[in-house]
């Protein structure tokens, strides 16, 4: 979803309404059929008018852009101006309650997946139990828990880890499916089983509005003929493009005719305006830190001259079904008294 980019979202409604208009005249039958929903007003102006409305189209370039621009207007043209965007306050506090997640790749944020144990040499591996021997001192071995992977860094190819064996003091076995053949097995290292990141997708809602002007020189009628394509156009790619981008509850609103005080052509000719203005809410959306899969806990044992573990302090004595002496949990008893 990301921030909604309504005004190029809007420029390609407003130019396809105006292509597929100029290439299915039969469009702007319908546009202006209204013209022929009485005799009185179809004889005085119905196919009339609707042919000059073809003429008109097929015979005029119409730019579409959005405000403002350096160089100079050439009308008849269509601009589209972003007004204030405002965020609803009674949804601000979404994006914090938000449990939208996105997986993202490592190639994809440039963010490698470091090994879990660096490239070893192994002791040595029984193919038939599936246990590769390595020594207990290898660094990072403490982390490693089933599922992770065991892999061949010279061909990439790599070996679900079922658990880790311990064989005396100084050895350790790696546990793989029994039967394994692991050809070529004399540099191997361990990587997460979870090979992408995960980050947390949070949102907000804003109320957004844009300018769409409507600008024709010459006669007020070719103003109404450019205004009634426009509005047509956003009508009728209203569900797909802009609904189907996200722009959702919109309002579509029309003032009236000016001239355009910016505009003077030769033999004092003028130029006309009409805003039509667009008014919907959108979601916006973005992506915090991405974060690795937390797949095993170190906790430190109790050795002399260092307490590791989890430490809690609290006012309450450690649960009985903790032995502070042999296990990795430390409770700390806050017993001073409030003065």
């Amino acid at each position: 979803m990301g921030i909604f980019q309504g005004d190029v979202i809007i420029k390609a409604m407003v130019d396809l309404g105006i292509d597929e208009m100029r290439n299915n005249p039969w469009l702007l039958d319908h546009a202006f059929e209204s013209l022929l929903a009485t005799k009185y007003v179809a004889d005085k102006y119905g196919q009339k008018n609707i042919d000059a409305a073809k003429e008109w189209l097929a015979n005029n370039k119409i730019d579409v852009y959005m405000r403002p621009r350096e160089d100079k207007d050439q009308t008849p043209m269509v601009t589209i101006f972003p007004l204030p965007s405002n965020e609803k306050s009674e949804m601000k506090s979404m994006g914090d309650m938000s449990t939208i997640r996105k997986i993202l790749l490592p190639n994809e944020i440039g963010k490698p997946i470091p090994y879990i144990v660096k490239p070893f040499t192994p002791l040595g591996y029984d193919p038939n139990l599936g246990l590769l021997m390595l020594p207990i001192t290898t660094p990072g071995i403490e982390t490693v828990v089933a599922g992770q992977v065991l892999v061949n860094p010279a061909n990439s190819t790599g070996y679900i880890i079922q658990g880790v064996i311990g064989v005396n003091d100084t050895t350790l076995a790696i546990q793989v499916e029994p039967g394994t053949p692991i050809p070529g097995a004399t540099v191997l290292g361990i990587v997460p089983e979870f090979q992408y990141y995960e980050a947390r997708v949070e949102h907000t809602f804003n109320q957004e509005t844009y300018s769409i002007g409507c600008y024709a020189h010459g006669d007020v009628q070719n103003l109404i003929f450019l205004h009634t394509i426009v509005y047509y156009a956003i009508m009728r790619y209203r569900q797909t493009l802009l609904e189907g981008s996200g722009f959702a509850e919109s309002v579509v609103n029309s003032g009236g005719v000016d001239e355009d005080p910016n505009f003077k052509g030769p033999g004092g000719e003028e130029c006309y305006v009409r805003f039509i203005t667009l008014t919907g809410q959108v979601e916006q959306t973005w992506i915090k830190a991405p974060q690795r899969f937390i797949e095993s806990v170190v906790i430190a044992d109790h050795t002399a001259g260092l307490t590791g573990g989890i430490k809690i302090l609290t006012n309450e004595p450690t649960p009985s079904v903790i032995d502070p002496q042999d296990e990795s949990w430390f409770t700390i008893e806050d017993t001073d008294d409030e003065s």
